[in-house]
């Protein structure tokens, strides 16, 4: 379930991929190494005084030195030393990467510190929303506007079309590579429900909110230990009212919270919306019925992972590659309360077969046949090179070399026979080369699949749809495929207010909705609509507006 945060996007098969690269048949062939030719023959004792002295062979360049931060689940073995995929990746690219350990969690508030510090990493992945837009003014990142083009960097140009350049510029010029990782942006969560529960009550999968409400108050009257939706609070560090928890019981009521709209270059947002307010109703009265976790808003992920396998769970919102997993610890479960299966015993990986107890579907509809679902930006994240790096131009060749084809399927996939496989054309990834405890292969090395790459994948990684394993392909086709998808209006926008204001803005209405939901006085939401105009929510409608005209011509 985890993600890398409410509507970015996200690095997509970090959940599921065990296969990475080795080192293996990779030579200093990019990035700038050269590769040796043979010397000329010695002059024979003979040879004319005049002839020319042999050739010398040409000596490859020392490998570059890059900083990288690297965010790490810190409760996962890893050693950066016994990494196959840096090595190979170094191997290729000629570089030798300096990692700097981070937890996950932690990421965003060290690259922070770094930042202020001015200790910046020569190559930075950085959220383009506030932080990215906060610092490249500042002379943080180097200005690339005159580095980028069709004749120098045609690999970059070929993943990040002109027109995502001109929506990722800062005051007119580019500071960093947008990047999405994965096929571009989208929505990637579905609904998720017991299988066997809703045969348990007779009920088929709801496609209206209507009918799950309905199915909520059968699983709460006939399985009165179950927790009919579940819901938790904490992702990358940020506390929030659900995270993305009740996505489809506000989208039934035509709103995101978070999301800005534009209507005839008006703009408004969802978080102030009446029908916001419907939705906080609704999901009052789910939670005095208990048809919500009472622990919703208290709950880390892992918590709500607990509820689910011990089968105390019937519905909640999932991160979609997280099904695949999920599945197989319910039927683990479920097999050892029936003495089929050992307390220590574990199912092989199912992923290639269908899912036998979770059902995945998309938006529920409102009672106007109509719903919507928070899409992602085209991009969410920059790669920049660092102000202070010593060759910022050889460090944005070291992206473009990166970016090639070949090397691309290396960053991305690993090696060919060992980490994927091509199987009457079609790429299939071996995910069965690491021990589950250890993280290491039979060779005693990690083989971290996707932790150093460049590729922005906003037009999806190279073989990507084609590589996944068929639980992974039917949870992400439901999530891409919902047709109720939207688009947050203030993406790529100028609003310094915005930069400096949102964050508090979310917290007081992360804090109101909560104790709406958990049956505080509807009255809050219109205080809170008044505060959240007067204390920076107006201005931050205007500069929108300002920039829209300014972008738009009108």
């Amino acid at each position: 379930m985890s993600h890398p945060g409410k509507k970015r996007s996200f690095g997509l098969l970090a959940a599921f991929m065990a296969a990475s690269v080795a080192i293996a048949g990779c030579g200093n062939n990019g990035g700038g190494a050269s590769g040796s030719s043979s010397p000329s023959a010695p002059a024979s004792p003979s040879a004319s005084p005049s002839a020319a002295p042999p050739e010398s062979a040409p000596v490859a360049a020392e490998p570059y030195e890059l900083k990288w931060l690297k965010a790490q689940d810190i409760s996962v073995p890893y050693d950066p030393a016994k990494d196959a995929v840096k090595q190979a990746i170094e191997a290729k690219l000629n570089v030798k990467i300096v990692p700097e350990m981070v937890d996950v969690q932690q990421y965003k508030t060290k690259l922070n510190l770094k930042m202020s510090s001015g200790d910046i990493p020569d190559v930075v992945r950085i959220d383009f929303a506030d932080d990215f837009q906060k610092y490249a003014p500042l002379g943080a990142f180097v200005d690339l506007t005159d580095l980028i083009n069709e004749q120098d960097t045609p690999n970059i140009m070929a993943e990040v079309p002109p027109e995502v350049f001109e929506q990722a510029k800062v005051n007119g010029k580019i500071y960093g590579i947008p990047y999405q990782g994965g096929p571009g942006a989208g929505y990637r969560w579905d609904l998720v429900m017991r299988t066997d529960y809703l045969q348990d009550i007779g009920a088929a999968v709801p496609k209206t909110l209507d009918e799950y409400y309905e199915a909520l108050k059968k699983v709460k009257a006939e399985k009165p230990d179950v927790i009919p939706l579940g819901g938790y609070t904490a992702q990358i560090g940020q506390v929030k009212y659900a995270n993305n928890s009740f996505d489809h019981i506000f989208g039934a009521f035509g709103v995101t919270p978070g999301f800005f709209t534009e209507q005839d270059g008006k703009f408004g947002n969802y978080d102030i919306d009446p029908r916001t307010k419907e939705a906080l109703l609704f999901l009052q009265k789910m939670y005095k019925e208990g048809l919500i976790d009472k622990e919703f808003a208290t709950i880390k992920e892992e918590q709500l992972r607990a509820k689910l396998f011990s089968g105390k769970l019937f519905s909640w919102m999932g991160w979609w590659s997280t099904a695949n997993d999920y599945d197989t610890q319910v039927e683990t479960n479920e097999l050892i309360k029936a003495k089929q299966l050992g307390a220590d015993e574990k199912l092989p990986d199912q992923a290639e077969e269908p899912f036998k107890y979770l059902t995945l579907t998309g938006s529920l509809v409102g009672a106007d046949g109509k719903a919507v679902a928070p899409m992602g930006a085209p991009f969410s994240q920059m790669t920049a090179i660092s102000a202070k790096t010593k060759d910022p131009q050889k460090v944005l060749q070291i992206i473009e070399d990166s970016l090639s084809p070949d090397n691309q399927m290396l960053t991305v996939w690993g090696l060919e026979g060992e980490d994927y496989v091509l199987e009457n054309g079609k790429m299939k990834v071996v995910t069965d080369l690491l021990d589950p405890k250890t993280k290491q292969d039979k060779n005693g090395n990690f083989r971290g699949v996707q932790s150093y790459l460049f590729a922005p994948g906003l037009n999806g990684w190279p073989r990507y749809l084609e590589s996944l394993p068929l639980r992974f392909a039917e949870a992400l086709d439901v999530a891409i495929h919902n047709p109720y998808q939207i688009t947050d209006a203030s993406n790529y926008l100028d609003s310094p207010t915005k930069v400096a204001k949102l964050v508090e803005l979310n917290t007081m209405r992360d804090s109101v909705f909560t104790q709406i939901i958990m049956g505080g006085d509807i009255a809050k939401f219109d205080e809170f609509v008044a505060k959240w105009k007067t204390q920076g929510g107006d201005q931050i409608l205007q500069e929108l507006e300002e920039s829209f005209q300014q972008k738009t011509g009108r």
